[in-house]
């Protein structure tokens, strides 16, 4: 969608409100610091009304002398806020008192290092957790108020999880300036400029969200209450520098001179901006929550592509979505993407005409292109359960094997086709739930082994189990998952002690199985 000079009656662009803004000492914040700084002043906590003054009541009856104790209360309403979810935390086998004792700032904290570069069903569990209903912690207090929920968002936006932190936002129904922020540039970033601007119309304080506000004035062909709005806002240093150096130069575009370099650091509103002045920025270096920029129809097919992959890759997006863009039209070059969307095409070719013979072949040359760019489990999961019952030549087989484990699909048919190997032997005895039997190499394997003898965790971990705070062990194990990923065994081995402490067994092994057939190391 083009956006208009000012000069037009009709504007098709809606702006986030939310910009990049400057640290005291006048340093740029990072890319995604846009998150950190939305409104998130906490509210006062309610004050009880005064109790009547009898004493000048002559008629008020004499109490006896009783002493009551002070007792500290938090607003029902809060606490529903706070554990807001899309889902019960009975359904990824976790218990409703999940945080336990464990201080808000503490979980804030864990939930911050989260990683996104790690395996599949690691980076499937920890969007599950973020997105599951838990009772609120115990140390709920309305000076922590929304800084869980807040937290949560933060980081599915983060991951890329832009649907997911919107449905969150939905179910807490909080009417926070923090969570509003949030929802703006969420909105703005799917494309729902419509509602994002709807929805903020008189809801952000006077000192608040600014930029959002001019630009949905200018939005709605309200030039110049936005221009009026701009003067003041700058003339009160209600709006940084950058800001307001962007909305200049959109509401006076014709009158400006000189064209000002664009802003160090790209926010929604920045990017929308830069969009709309014919000077766009591309997405492929912004946090993956850009990406969904680029999947608006507005972008090339190319765009849409290198979009989608990445937001695949880090399982903020189902991978049906992927593999529909893939089979679009004809590939336009050669190398890279275009041999996968190749593939793809050729193999699906293949699969309609009933070839067992072409599968094979096609087979084995899409699944190296894949694997090259860890998209296997995404390729997996669209083509294991067609796959699963063919016959297939030896070295599509294995491929097939492999596919099925990763897609923890038939793992009976899995059974028939795995090789007869050792390692072969204790990656089928992972996913099938079995005994795990003895083994030295390689290396990876026998620290796998070590995370599924019954061994007592290390002290730290061990008391914060007897303690309640399962939510900062599995947050802990999150992590050591993606440094195992990276090839450290020591982690593998805690982090399956860990998981399999919480009773997520059936993760355990999952994560086990992608740590013996997926290299990340790279």
């Amino acid at each position: 969608m083009t956006i208009l000079p000012r000069c037009c009656l009709t504007l098709c662009l809606v702006m986030a409100p939310f910009t990049a803004v400057a640290q005291q000492d006048g340093t740029p914040l990072t890319a995604i610091d846009w998150l950190e700084r939305a409104l998130n002043t906490p509210q006062p906590p309610a004050v009880a009304p005064a109790p009547p003054d009898t004493a000048s009541d002559t008629n008020a009856p004499i109490l006896p002398d009783v002493h009551f104790e002070e007792i500290a209360v938090t607003p029902l309403t809060d606490a529903e806020q706070d554990s807001a979810g899309l889902f019960t935390a009975e359904r990824i086998g976790l218990p409703r008192d999940f945080w336990g004792p464990t201080p808000i700032p503490d979980i804030v904290e864990a939930i911050d290092k989260l990683p996104a570069d790690t395996l599949p069903s690691a980076a499937r569990l920890g969007l599950r957790l973020l997105m599951a209903e838990f009772a609120p912690p115990v140390d709920l207090s309305p000076a922590t108020r929304g800084a869980l929920l807040t937290a949560r968002v933060d980081k599915l936006i983060a991951l890329g999880a832009l649907e997911q932190a919107s449905q969150l936002i939905e179910a807490a129904q909080d009417t926070s300036a923090a969570l509003r922020a949030r929802a703006f540039d969420i909105a703005l970033l799917l494309g729902e400029e419509d509602r994002a601007c709807h929805e903020m119309s008189g809801q952000v304080s006077a000192g608040e969200g600014q930029a959002a506000q001019i630009f949905c004035m200018a939005r709605r062909g309200d030039w110049q209450s936005a221009y009026s709005s701009l003067r003041v806002a700058k003339s009160l240093g209600m709006i940084t520098s950058s800001d307001a150096a962007l909305l200049t130069r959109f509401l006076e575009e014709e009158e400006l001179e000189l064209t000002p370099p664009p802003p160090q650091t790209i926010t929604p509103l920045g990017w929308r901006i830069m969009e709309a002045l014919g000077d766009p920025v591309t997405t492929s270096g912004l946090p993956v929550a850009f990406a969904y920029a680029d999947l608006r129809g507005t972008s090339g097919w190319r765009a849409q592509l290198d979009a989608a992959e990445r937001l695949t890759r880090v399982e903020a997006m189902q991978p049906n979505r992927l593999f529909g863009l893939y089979t679009q039209r004809r590939a336009a070059a050669s190398g890279g993407l275009w041999e996968r969307v190749r593939a793809v095409q050729t193999l699906e070719r293949a699969i309609a005409a009933r070839d067992p013979a072409s599968i094979s072949a096609e087979l084995i040359r899409a699944w190296p292109l894949f694997t090259a760019a860890e998209l296997e489990s995404a390729f997996a999961t669209i083509h294991a359960e067609t796959l699963a019952d063919l016959e297939l030549g030896d070295e599509a087989s294995q491929i097939l094997w492999e596919m099925l484990l990763l897609a923890q699909h038939r793992i009976d048919r899995a059974a028939m086709l795995s090789p007869e190997t050792g390692v072969a032997r204790f990656v089928m005895a992972l996913a099938k739930g079995a005994p795990l039997p003895e083994i030295t190499t390689p290396p990876m394997a026998a620290a796998i082994l070590l995370g599924f003898e019954d061994a007592d965790l290390r002290d730290p971990v061990q008391a914060q189990l007897h303690d309640g705070e399962l939510g900062l062990i599995l947050l802990g194990a999150l992590e050591l998952v993606a440094q195992a990923a990276a090839g450290d065994l020591h982690a593998a081995t805690q982090a399956l002690q860990r998981l399999r402490a919480l009773g997520l067994e059936a993760e355990a092994r999952q994560i086990a199985v992608e740590l013996m057939l997926l290299d990340r190391r790279g």
